[in-house]
């Protein structure tokens, strides 16, 4: 039945890229968004499947930036409940009407700003999958005021899907010697005190407090 409806979404995909719309730039304005950040842009399956790997059934997952609902379609299967935000209102709306009454229970579906709400407490696990946002960071600081432990996003490294443990506090960038870095701020590089060093001898080093962080 899900699939069903999955693939009837799928189809209207083009129709809702409300960017190429009338009125897109005020909204987006309005919203704060910047450059690319609130443009309607799906991902292909196997991003999809790497973020369901990493969600359990016992989960509550809130869907950040959700769109047409294709993704939390697919979690609501999997786990306990799924709040999925989505801000463009032709976008989230569209999808709500090819869905219809096939809605699943544990799938909440809300239309603001996730910069503008609270986040449910309850939550386990955020998705955020979103390679053009510019608020990272602020999005970090929101899901560790709640029960969130892992942040699956694609936004700090642009290509795959990478789960960031929100629990555990990142190496200060201050005591960070050599190697590659990424940070909570959502900034990644590579720091070296010798120009000698070879940037693939080094692991990712998870960090805090980079020069990057406040800009």
């Amino acid at each position: 039945m899900i699939n069903e409806v999955i693939s009837r979404i799928t189809i209207g995909t083009e129709k809702r890229r409300s960017q190429f719309q009338k009125g897109f730039k005020s909204f987006s304005k309005l919203h704060g968004l910047k450059g690319w950040e609130g443009w309607f842009s799906p991902y292909d399956d196997e991003i999809y499947k790497k973020v369901l790997k990493n969600i359990k059934k016992e989960d509550v997952v809130l869907d950040i930036g959700a769109g047409d609902l294709r993704l939390s379609l697919q979690i609501a299967m999997r786990v306990k409940m799924v709040y999925a935000i989505e801000v463009n209102p032709k976008v989230l709306g569209s999808a709500l009407k090819i869905i219809g009454f096939d809605l699943p229970r544990n799938l909440v579906a809300i239309c603001a700003n996730a910069m503008d709400i609270s986040f449910p407490k309850e939550i386990t696990i955020a998705v955020l999958l979103m390679r053009h946002c510019q608020h990272f960071m602020d999005y970090v600081i929101k899901l560790r005021s709640t029960n969130c432990k892992n942040l699956i996003t694609n936004i700090r490294w642009k290509t795959g899907v990478e789960s960031i443990n929100l629990t555990v506090n990142g190496e200060n960038f201050s005591q960070f010697k050599n190697g590659w870095y990424a940070c909570k701020c959502g900034a990644i590089g590579f720091f070296s005190y010798d120009n000698n060093i070879i940037e693939q001898n080094f692991p990712i080093h998870e960090v805090e407090n980079c020069p990057h962080c406040g800009i």
